[in-house]
């Protein structure tokens, strides 16, 4: 997940009321903690439908094996809390968030319970969080707290609510960010402390890539501070347990924006068959497919991703953070892969279903989601469809970075149908959209005004060639490619097509190749 700017965007419009953990629970002496209950999975009572009315949350088949024990005499309240932890690594947080609740009610003496719900309220890498999240996940922990320091509460789930305390403790004024630093070396030391507990390493190495979202490796490939421990803890965990759901997840994001992305090839084909029924998992090797150019593979684990979600969202509601901001996700990157892989009809479809979920009435709730609107005209550009292009309706007025790329889409189309100065008027009205921006303005991980003034050169160059300019040309091209190179990484990356296919064209039909 960069899950990209629509995820970023859909946290900032759902309210935090929604996931607001209530502090009071029913009374502790009703459950006997007598025992830690081993419980092999899959679950014998897990469905892949809803559990009828006053069952809880349902349990799920299809969200693999992991285990992680916890004391407690229930069979109900493990199964949850697996299933709860499951859907964590999987970025389902608030259905992650259900379970804990449900462990909660089934256990009300469970320390982890709550440990639990603090831990599904808090930031990951595209979900900073709101001061009402953090609140929540605040009361959650100290309910956590409370509850922990009972005798028959192991040291470890102890030591497990103590470090996440950490991460909710009050900053101190003007470094608002001590407590992510403070939890990731409290995670390190539980890490060291429980060298055996591979969730206790996962949950530090993810600590530690909260400090830096999407923000782990330089633009001439050298680790930041932090990412070479980041990949050590994985990797450590996976030679304990490859098949380590949250590591396998963690190590695709850890190393999909290096320059060997495919050192995370062996996690990309193992991790769509953890857990078959967790959409964003089975999403998520397309990460690297589309790095590697494996565009068939990243098409077909979209696919299934978006089938599987389809399953799950049947059964909890497409209400959620999840299917506002993964759903989405799924359709951009299948668009993407099918763009670089030729498939035109593939393509418009993925592009016509993603903007059905993102509507210019959807981008005035949430802003961010302006980055993927403009997805129809790179897709009449890239397969040269130049009528539906020219005919294409422009965006609303209020919306300029998707007018400005429409103007380049029209740009390319007159370029390439033989009408230089129309192309021309419509390359200089993609400049002047670049120099009207915003600095600050972003869209995705990169700002505005960078990527409109790329189009605006690729648009140019396009104006050239038509004039017969091929020098000219080729000099806006290799602009292009500059800015294009000084682009963050994001993905699916944030420009289609690539400009070095497209000088790589126009030097072909000069006969400069």
């Amino acid at each position: 997940m960069d899950l990209g700017p629509l995820a970023r965007a859909t946290v900032t419009l759902l309210a935090s009321a929604s996931l607001i953990v209530s502090c009071t629970h029913p009374n502790p002496e009703t459950a006997d903690r007598s025992k830690t209950v081993d419980l092999a999975t899959p679950e014998p009572n897990a469905v892949e439908a809803p559990q009828p009315a006053g069952h809880g949350p349902a349990l799920f088949a299809n969200l693999g094996t992991l285990h992680h024990p916890i004391t407690t005499n229930s069979i109900g309240a493990q199964q949850y809390f697996n299933q709860g932890l499951r859907l964590y690594y999987a970025f389902n947080k608030d259905e992650a968030l259900r379970d804990f609740k449900e462990v909660a009610r089934i256990d009300p003496r469970s320390p982890m319970a709550w440990w639990g719900q603090a831990l599904a309220l808090g930031p990951d890498i595209n979900d900073p969080g709101d001061a009402g999240r953090r609140q929540a996940a605040a009361d959650a922990i100290a309910q956590a707290r409370d509850l922990a320091m009972k005798p028959s509460i192991p040291q470890e789930e102890r030591d497990y609510v103590r470090t996440l305390s950490v991460r909710y403790a009050t900053p101190p004024e003007g470094d608002a960010a001590a407590p992510a630093r403070a939890y990731a070396a409290a995670m390190g030391e539980m890490a060291a402390r429980y060298p055996s507990d591979l969730d206790a390493a996962t949950l530090y190495a993810e600590a530690l890539m909260d400090l830096r979202p999407w923000d782990l490796w330089a633009p001439n490939g050298e680790p930041r501070p932090g990412t070479t421990k980041i990949l050590q803890v994985l990797e450590s965990v996976m030679s304990k347990d490859p098949k380590h759901l949250g590591a396998n997840h963690y190590y695709i994001h850890a190393v999909e924006a290096s320059r060997e992305p495919e050192r995370a090839l062996p996690c990309a084909e193992r991790l769509a068959s953890l857990a078959p029924g967790a959409g964003h998992i089975v999403h998520m090797p397309s990460h690297i497919y589309m790095r590697v150019g494996r565009y068939a593979d990243a098409l077909a684990a979209n696919r299934r991703a978006i089938a599987a979600d389809r399953v799950t969202l049947a059964a909890i509601g497409d209400q959620s953070t999840y299917a506002m901001m993964y759903v989405p996700h799924n359709f951009h990157f299948l668009w993407a892969a099918a763009c670089m892989a030729g498939r035109r009809a593939e393509a418009m479809d993925a592009a016509n279903e993603l903007l059905k979920r993102v509507s210019w009435e959807a981008v005035h709730a949430m802003p961010m989601g302006e980055f993927v609107t403009p997805v129809r005209t790179f897709t009449f550009v890239r397969f040269g469809m130049w009528e539906e292009m020219l005919s294409e309706p422009a965006p609303p007025v209020e919306f300029p970075y998707p007018t400005g790329m429409w103007h380049y889409g029209r740009a390319v189309a007159f370029a390439a149908t033989g009408h230089p100065d129309e192309a021309a008027a419509e390359a200089a009205e993609v400049a002047e959209a670049a120099q009207a921006m915003p600095a600050a303005k972003t869209e995705g991980l990169n700002g505005a005004r960078a990527l409109l003034t790329l189009a605006a050169r690729v648009a140019a160059g396009e104006s050239a060639v038509a004039r017969g300019d091929i020098d000219g040309a080729i000099e806006r091209f290799k602009a292009a490619i500059a800015a294009e190179d000084g682009l963050r990484y994001d993905e699916p990356p944030p420009w289609y097509p690539p400009v070095r296919q497209t000088l790589g064209r126009v030097l072909l039909a000069a006969g400069r190749a």
